[in-house]
This record gives structure tokens, sequence and C-alpha cells, in this order.
């Protein structure tokens, strides 16, 4: 059975939104290439670090820029998170 990926794309900036299912209790992660190396390069940064902290990401909308506000998915049972809170906690056996 083929994959399909169906993403509503204007152009080429950034794609990083969080939207919700309220229907199949269920968060999508949506990204293109530029979101998923903004991702990639935080969380490596994180790992670096290795400290216990936490970052909140919001939409335009919500002051902030990490993430996008362009809803990919479009069924009328899908909403826009416009915040997201990314806990880090330290490993401590290391």
């Amino acid at each position: 059975m083929p994959f399909e990926i169906c993403i509503h794309q204007i152009n080429m900036k950034k794609v990083l939104t969080i939207e919700y299912s309220e229907k199949e209790k269920m968060v999508e992660l949506h990204l293109n290439k530029k979101g998923a190396e903004f991702l990639r390069n935080y969380l490596s940064q994180l790992i670096e670090k290795n400290s216990d902290s936490d970052s909140h990401w919001m939409t335009p909308d919500w002051g902030g820029d990490e993430l996008s506000e362009d809803q990919q998915n479009l069924n009328c049972d899908i909403k826009l998170i416009n915040h997201l809170k990314i806990m880090y906690w330290q490993d401590k056996n290391e």
C-alpha cells in the first residue's frame, strides 16, 4: 500500500505545524525540509546542552515564529495548535 503525503503548501517557507484531531484524539506534526532542519537543530542543541529546560514555540498570531500558522490538514475536525511547550529533562545517569 503506497504512502501518500497530502500537504497544502503555497511556497517554500518553513512548514512546522502542530495540529490536533479531536475526533481521532491524535496530534499531527507537519513539516517540510526547512521545518525538519529547524526542529533537528533545536533538538541537537538540547542534547548538547543536556540540562533541564523548557521552551515555548508559538505561531506568529501568538507572537512567535517557531511554528507556522498555515494549517496543512484541511479536514474540518483538525485544529491548529498555536502554542507548543517543549520540556527537556537531563538524564541524571550520565
